[in-house]
This record gives structure tokens, C-alpha cells and sequence, in this order.
């Protein structure tokens, strides 16, 4: 897979400049508009309002490498929820893969904490 270098976008083209609206790769959302950049390469401006302003806005999956904002990402599995759903308790450890129950805290195959809502669940 080759990850993408910015979310989806589009340039608006202005007196000033090129502002950035960049758009989660999930939901289409428009959830970043750049300021004004004016840039002579038109690659090295995109990275410009990609690095300063529109990155900050998104989290990079690290299976299917689509940009997605907040809301669609699972934090636990750095993934978007497309490719790790949410689950309310975990069906099997994700650092060694063991099956654990829903009563399970601490994976009893390797004993790292089970994470259940993004947060430790030390029941």
C-alpha cells in the first residue's frame, strides 16, 4: 500500500493566494480551510498548508493509509473505523492475538491491559 501524503483536497484560488480545503477520506467532510499560500512550486505550497495547517486535522490509518478526521478513527487500533470498527470490549487481544472474554481486564495470554472505549478498564 502506498500512503497518501494529504487528506483530500481541494485549491481555492483567491487574490492572495491558494487556500487548502482538506477533506476527510471517510466521510468527504470538509474540516480544514488554509489560509492563503502563495508559492511558486505548486507542490512544495501544497506540503506547506499540508504540513502547517491540515495535517493537525487528520489521523493517518495505518492499514488503508486514508487521512480521516477524529470521529472515524480508532485510536486503539490506529486505524480508521473502516478498517477496526469500534467494539464495545475487545474479542481478541491486539498485542498477541489471544481470544479474550468480555469480563477479561489484562489479556491472559501475554498480561497487557485490554482497552475497552480508549480508555484502561482496570475492573
Amino acid at each position: 500500500m502506498q500512503k497518501k501524503k494529504t487528506a483530500h483536497y481541494k485549491i481555492i484560488s483567491d487574490s492572495g493566494g491558494n487556500r487548502y480545503n482538506f477533506f476527510c477520506d471517510m466521510t468527504g467532510a470538509l474540516f480544514c480551510t488554509t489560509e492563503a499560500y502563495n508559492e511558486a512550486d505548486p507542490e512544495k505550497e501544497l506540503e506547506l498548508a499540508w504540513e502547517k495547517e491540515g495535517k493537525k486535522n487528520f489521523q493517518l490509518c495505518h492499514k488503508c493509509g486514508k487521512w480521516v478526521i477524529d470521529a472515524m478513527y480508532n485510536a486503539d487500533a490506529l486505524e480508521c473505523v473502516g478498517c477496526a470498527p469500534w467494539e464495545d470490549t475487545p474479542e481478541f487481544c491486539k498485542f498477541c492475538g489471544m481470544k479474550v472474554s468480555a469480563t477479561d481486564s489484562v489479556c491472559p495470554g501475554c498480561g497487557e491491559h485490554l482497552i475497552y472505549g480508549g480508555t484502561f478498564d482496570d475492573t
